[in-house]
């Protein structure tokens, strides 16, 4: 059903920016997390210990975040010491399983009710079925790689809970929004779907199916219904970023049960956003929600910028549409990149269009808690951002290996086919691939910012669309020349950026850093449209700059601020800026 499908990397040697910072977080984040923040697991072996923890409504997500960021980076870089360290991890989760099903970190007396644990009669503070759908998510990920069928075994038995608990007529046929919170503890959709396609049990299609009724409950986020009959997403009664967590479930139950409508409702969802809700740097969210504007000032969470990636790597399966690839590339080279420290130690909560950033453990830093320091939602949660490059790099349509990440290194996949990609992008816009082997049917996406884009294949020349795959079929092996069009593009400001314009060359955002140019960011000079389209890039090792004749230099957004430094992307722009 899928018209695109991940293809897994057999081999590799990532030569490139997202291979530095997935090295890096890797080692100096998802390492030692365990040790480092062992509350990350003793709050789920110490719920009923008196005195209780001091816990957060989300407490519960943390370990199975953790788990799915590290098997994304896993599947990106496919270093084995995190495979082990995971394993290790996902051993420990699953042993503080309740003979019940519990796979929470609240107490006994408030398992998935909506109470607090230190207020059992006080509901809606708790959002232990997300905690729990984050938990089976990442357990169900790590089954589906190692094939360990404890994993498997717990995440249906925590399944099992929830059919006793919930939509049950046995147990009082209690509905899961009920215990409020519905936009965070609806996501298990998701993990229901996933689990009928897996075993095939018409018990989780069927619970699935509820939840989805359940939109519909006054006060519930109508998603189908709204996005299908009312127009954008910002206008449902529920425009939280997590909600983007059950649009994954209704992408799911297309697949489950080929209803187009799962499908028209999540596509319209993904699209919706996309138009109104991501900004300049491809982040969506403004303030933790969809507000109906990029050109809005607030909080552009993390958490927000990953869930809706996740959905758009799923709109890009079903759909097999390039463009979505071309916002997810964006997305990661500025949003995604931005919210990590180069070094891999920290990342965000807000990564701004303009301003500065600031770990989550400095902004959020009411989130920690004795034993977890560092842990909150976006630090367990940050590694996936990078990961994800892992289900869109390379993917296959039919028996025709679709190339859509043109960073430096070389990939053989499970069939066969080597593939050595050489260039500075996205800093350069030049990219070789030398390919082998394989099925002989190649397919490069040719971005839609790519108006003039050469492609040169075994000496001769092929005409492209920009927007689409170009197609190459090949007898053994193929030396394929790739020049993208990296001319200078304008995005104009409106609302909060009025009058000020954002500057983009290839996937690259780009910016003014105060600890490069020294000047005063609310009274920056104008810059000449005209000496902006004329200078050159520069690629350096890790980043890419443009020096202006003024002494002014444009960095790549990533780069800015990572010395502490404040910096901004709408920019005063002189001249014909069109």
């Amino acid at each position: 059903m899928d018209k695109m499908k991940s293809v897994r990397i057999k081999q590799r040697s990532l030569q490139s920016l997202s291979g530095r910072y997935a090295k890096n977080i890797t080692t100096r984040w998802l390492y030692d997390l365990r040790q480092t923040n062992p509350a990350i697991l003793g709050m789920f072996r110490e719920r009923d210990v008196l005195p209780y923890r001091s816990m957060l409504p989300w407490s519960g997500e943390f370990a199975g975040k953790h788990l799915t960021g590290a098997y994304y980076i896993y599947r990106l870089t496919g270093d084995e010491r995190l495979k082990s360290e995971s394993i290790a991890f996902a051993d420990e989760l699953v042993s503080t399983q309740a003979e019940d099903g519990y796979l929470g970190c609240f107490s006994k007396e408030c398992r998935l009710t909506g109470a607090y644990s230190q207020n059992p009669a006080k509901t809606g503070e708790t959002w232990d079925a997300w905690g729990h759908y984050h938990c089976m998510l990442g357990l169900y990920l790590w089954y589906t790689e190692t094939k360990n069928a404890n994993y498997l075994a717990c995440v249906e038995k925590a399944a099992a809970l929830f059919l006793r608990l919930f939509y049950n007529p046995q147990t009082g046929n209690k509905r899961l929004g009920e215990i409020g919170w519905t936009e965070m503890n609806f996501a298990p959709v998701h993990i229901f779907s996933l689990l009928y396609r897996q075993t095939g049990n018409k018990d989780y299609l069927d619970f699935a199916l509820q939840i989805v009724r359940d939109f519909e409950t006054p006060g519930n986020g109508d998603y189908i219904r709204q996005i299908l009959s009312h127009g954008e997403f910002y206008e449902c009664p529920k425009p939280r970023w997590e909600s983007m967590h059950s649009i994954i479930g209704v992408a799911d139950l297309y697949r489950a049960t080929g209803d187009t409508l799962y499908l028209d409702a999540a596509q319209k969802t993904f699209y919706s956003i996309l138009k109104t809700d991501v900004h300049n740097t491809g982040a969506f969210s403004t303030n933790e929600q969809a507000v109906g504007s990029p050109f809005k000032k607030g909080a552009i969470e993390s958490c927000c910028v990953i869930a809706y990636n996740a959905l758009g790597v799923e709109i890009y399966k079903l759909t097999g549409d390039s463009k979505i690839v071309d916002f997810l590339e964006q997305s990661l080279y500025n949003a995604c990149f931005g919210m990590w420290s180069p070094s891999g130690r920290w990342s965000t909560y807000d990564t701004p269009m303009d301003g500065e950033r600031l770990a989550n453990t400095t902004s959020i830093q009411f989130q920690s808690r004795p034993g977890s320091p560092e842990l909150n939602c976006c630090s367990v949660n940050a590694p996936r951002a990078v990961g994800m490059l892992s289900e869109w790099a390379f993917t296959e349509k039919g028996d025709r290996l679709c190339v859509n990440a043109y960073e430096a290194g070389t990939y053989v996949t499970e069939d066969g086919a080597t593939v050595e990609i050489t260039g500075q992008y996205p800093f350069d816009n030049v990219v070789t691939l030398n390919v082998k082997g394989g099925s002989g049917k190649l397919a490069l996406r040719i971005p839609a910012w790519s108006t003039h884009t050469v492609l040169v294949v075994d000496g001769k020349a092929q005409a492209v669309t920009p927007g689409t795959y170009a197609e190459i079929d090949y007898q053994g092996n193929a030396a394929v020349r790739l020049t993208l069009d990296f001319s200078t593009r304008f995005l104009k400001g409106q609302d909060d950026f009025a009058d000020l314009t954002s500057v983009y060359r290839g996937p690259l955002l780009y910016g003014v850093d105060t600890t490069a140019c020294g000047e005063d960011l609310n009274n920056l000079p104008p810059i000449n449209a005209g000496d902006l389209l004329a200078a050159k890039t520069i690629a350096r090792a890790e980043y890419a700059e443009i020096p202006l004749p003024n002494g002014v230099i444009l960095y790549n957004f990533a780069h800015l601020g990572t010395t502490g430094g404040k910096y901004r992307t709408w920019l005063p722009i002189d001249g014909n800026a069109e």
